[in-house]
């Protein structure tokens, strides 16, 4: 009978943990060039404060929820995710407070550090622009204003952590 010792055992188990794949960390997750825009966001406009939170990129998905608050308008929320489709198209899926309607806006452009979305069918907004400079991300919302200008809102936010 063979027994083993306790540094013997130790070192077994961490090279077995080591040779596992990581979660969400796959070389071939089709989301992993947005891996960027994982983290905790944290920014503020005047008396409003909003968080932004994506988790890491994993088997084609991208989980996120966005969190709002001001004193005169209260708490405003929204859950997103990001999708890689079969066809290879990659989708974000917004659902605003209040809204059963969940809307996809299609990746139109990507690069370093930067993605933008898109729904021409949308009304506003048709565009969601996403760009990272350091440890700040900026995001835009960008659609007609109805008097044939375009209405933009942008958002500077503020690396506050790592994503899960």
């Amino acid at each position: 009978m063979s027994t083993f010792s306790v540094p013997r055992l130790s070192v077994l188990l961490l090279g077995l943990i080591l040779a596992l794949p990581q979660a969400g960390h796959a070389s071939n997750d089709p989301l992993k060039s947005l891996l960027w825009l994982s983290g905790q966001w944290v920014g503020r406009e005047g008396p409003t404060r909003t968080e932004q939170h994506f988790m890491k990129p994993g088997d084609g998905v991208m989980l996120g929820m966005r969190r709002s608050m001001s004193p005169s308008r209260g708490a405003d929320t929204e859950f997103m995710r990001i999708v890689a489709q079969p066809d290879g198209s990659v989708i974000y899926y917004g659902q605003p407070l209040g809204s059963r309607e969940v809307i996809p806006y299609t990746l139109i452009e990507s690069g370093n550090n930067m993605a933008v979305f898109a729904n021409t069918e949308h009304g506003y907004p048709q565009r969601i622009v996403f760009n990272r400079y350091g440890g700040n991300v900026v995001a835009a919302l960008e659609g007609p204003d109805g008097n044939g200008g375009v209405r933009r809102f942008r958002w500077t936010w503020k690396r506050a952590g790592d994503a899960p």
